[in-house]
């Protein structure tokens, strides 16, 4: 009997020392948050205060009348036109907003070619005359995004309906301190940051990015 309550003293006597010692360990010793739960990191998002509207305002400001060949930018070859009309000297028409180049003729009873244009996305003027037309207009701005922590960051887009998030419109790799500018940055995005590694370590995801933002990924 005695050997059996010696025994029960012990016992009690380990788990006393046991919890004691783990108690010390998780307060004094491992960090609050070892594993990263509490997330430190941060996207800060600025979109502008004046969003352009969904459709470009193209304005015929020259001396002459125009016909405009619209192709989708994305074309190469320029084969399959989106448009092809007449604008009048001192008229403007509104086309829904995207990436565009424009085959600029003289409109007369044969239409004599000008100029093609660069991508143009912002609204558009012409200026002149067939001697020396001015085209004002540019691409669309571009994403900036911006790594302000002190450590290596990667940094993916995907699409924004891309549930499974597994394949990348796009990724870089930014040290402190280096900014991208991504040019052709889809209406919305979602934007995922890691740490790189064998196996990249996911630590920020933000959904429903807006194109045209301005993106720094800091620490609180």
């Amino acid at each position: 009997m005695k050997n059996i309550t010696n025994l029960n003293v012990t016992f009690l006597v380990t788990v006393i020392l046991i919890i004691g010692a783990s108690y010390y360990v998780f307060k004094y010793i491992i960090p609050e948050d070892p594993f990263n739960f509490v997330n430190s990191y941060q996207v800060i998002i600025i979109t502008p205060d004046n969003k352009p509207d969904e459709k470009m305002i193209i304005t015929n400001s020259s001396r002459i009348n125009l016909r405009l060949h619209i192709f989708n930018a994305s074309d190469k070859v320029k084969s399959i036109e989106r448009e092809n009309w007449i604008l009048k000297r001192g008229d403007s028409r509104n086309y829904k907003r995207g990436d565009y180049v424009f085959h600029v003729f003289k409109s007369q009873l044969i239409d004599a070619p000008i100029l093609w244009t660069d991508t143009l996305w912002t609204d558009v003027v012409f200026r002149g005359d067939e001697n020396n037309l001015e085209v004002q207009g540019g691409p669309k701005p571009p994403v900036e995004i911006k790594n302000d922590v002190d450590e290596q960051l990667k940094v993916c887009t995907y699409k924004h309906n891309d549930a499974l998030q597994a394949v990348p419109i796009i990724c870089w790799t930014l040290s402190k301190g280096r900014a991208i500018k991504w040019n052709n940055a889809p209406s919305l995005f979602t934007l995922r940051v890691f740490k790189p590694a064998l196996v990249d370590d996911p630590i920020i995801t933000e959904s429903d990015v807006e194109h045209l933002s301005k993106i720094t990924i800091s620490k609180k």
